[in-house]
C-alpha cells in the first residue's frame, strides 16, 4: 500500500468510495472536484489516496482555513479495512500540517465548500478511528433532515398569493440577481453562505428562490449547492419574518427537486428542527459529531 496525492483521475475512484461508505445522499462527480481541486485551501499535500496495486482503496481530503487544519472527509474501502491505511492516511496529513505551523486539526464541516457537516454517527469504525487516535469531541450533534418529497404538502400557491396583496413576490431568481442575492446572504448573515448562494451561477435554471419587496431581495433560499438534492442555506430579512416567506422558499425548492423525478431531499445542517417537521414532515436523518485534536511537534 502506498499514499500518493490525489490527481483528476482519481476522482471517480474517490467518488466510489464515498458511495461505498455512504457519506452523503448524491455523491456526484462536480460536487467533489469544485470541493477538492476547486478549493484553494486544499493544498495538494493534503489530498491523499492510499493505492493497493495502483487500485485506489482509501482517500483522506483536507485543506486549511485560518490557523486550523480540516479534515472534510475520509473513508476506505470495507475489505482494506483494519489493516492500517487509515492510520498511514492521517499520519501524513497531520505531519503536513505540522510542518505548516498548524497546531489544531478538526474533522468536521467548515463552510463554504465543505464535504459532510462532521462524522456520521452511524459510521462506529470512523468514530472508534478518531477517538483511539486522540481525537475529543464535545458531542454536540449536527442534524440533516430528511423530506419524503411524494408525501410532503409542497404548494405554494395560496401562499405567494397572500404575500402578492402584501407586496411581496416569490420567484426563482434569475441570473442577474445571483450577486444581489450573495450580497443579501453575506450583509445579513455570512460570508460563507454568500458564496454558497453564488454557487447557484454553476447550474441552469439558477437553484436559488428570492423574495422581493419593492424590487429589493428581502429573502432567499438555495438547494444543490451544498450537494445534490440537498436544501440550504436559506434566511429572511428580520423585519419581514413571521409572514411565512421562508416556508413557502422551502417548498418551492424543494418541488423542484421533486419535478426532477426525486422522491428524497435532505435539509442539510437543519437548524430550526421544528420549523422544517411542521412545513414539511421533515425527519432527523443523519446525525455527526465534531472532532478535533491539539497537533504537538
Amino acid at each position: 500500500m502506498q499514499l500518493t496525492s490525489m490527481r483528476p483521475d482519481h476522482l471517480p475512484h474517490v467518488l466510489a468510495l464515498i458511495a461505498e461508505a455512504d457519506l452523503c445522499l448524491k455523491p456526484e462527480l462536480e460536487w467533489l472536484r469544485y470541493r477538492t481541486f476547486g478549493d484553494p485551501t486544499c493544498l495538494p499535500e493534503l489530498l491523499l489516496v492510499a493505492e493497493d496495486g495502483g487500485e485506489p482503496v482509501g482517500f483522506c481530503i483536507a485543506c486549511i482555513r485560518g490557523e486550523r487544519g480540516v479534515v472534510k472527509a475520509f473513508a476506505v474501502r470495507a475489505t482494506h479495512r483494519r489493516r492500517g491505511i487509515a492510520t498511514r492516511l492521517f499520519e501524513e496529513i497531520e505531519a503536513q500540517l505540522r510542518a505548516r505551523g498548524i497546531e489544531q486539526v478538526v474533522v468536521e464541516g467548515v463552510a463554504p465548500n465543505y464535504l459532510v457537516p462532521g462524522v456520521d454517527l452511524h459510521h462506529t469504525d470512523a468514530v472508534v478511528f478518531l477517538m483511539q487516535r486522540g481525537y475529543e469531541t464535545d458531542r454536540v450533534t449536527r442534524v440533516d433532515m430528511d423530506v419524503d418529497l411524494h408525501r410532503a404538502d409542497l404548494e405554494t400557491a395560496e401562499d405567494e398569493a397572500r404575500l402578492a396583496r402584501e407586496g411581496i413576490i416569490l420567484r426563482r431568481s434569475r441570473p442577474e440577481e445571483i450577486t444581489p442575492a450573495a450580497e443579501f446572504a453575506l450583509t445579513h448573515f455570512s460570508a460563507p453562505w454568500q458564496q454558497e448562494v453564488m454557487d447557484a451561477a454553476c447550474f441552469v435554471p439558477p437553484p436559488l428562490f428570492i423574495a422581493l419587496a419593492d424590487s429589493q431581495i428581502i429573502a432567499f433560499a438555495v438547494y444543490d449547492v451544498t450537494g445534490l438534492s440537498r436544501f440550504g442555506p436559506t434566511g429572511t430579512h428580520p423585519d419581514y419574518r413571521r409572514k411565512g416567506i421562508g416556508g413557502a422558499l422551502l417548498k418551492m425548492c424543494l418541488r423542484s427537486i421533486r419535478d426532477r423525478g426525486e422522491r428524497r431531499a435532505e435539509i442539510g445542517w437543519a437548524g430550526p428542527l421544528g420549523f422544517y417537521a411542521r412545513a414539511v414532515g421533515a425527519t432527523i436523518g443523519r446525525a455527526y459529531w465534531t472532532f478535533h485534536k491539539e497537533l504537538v511537534s
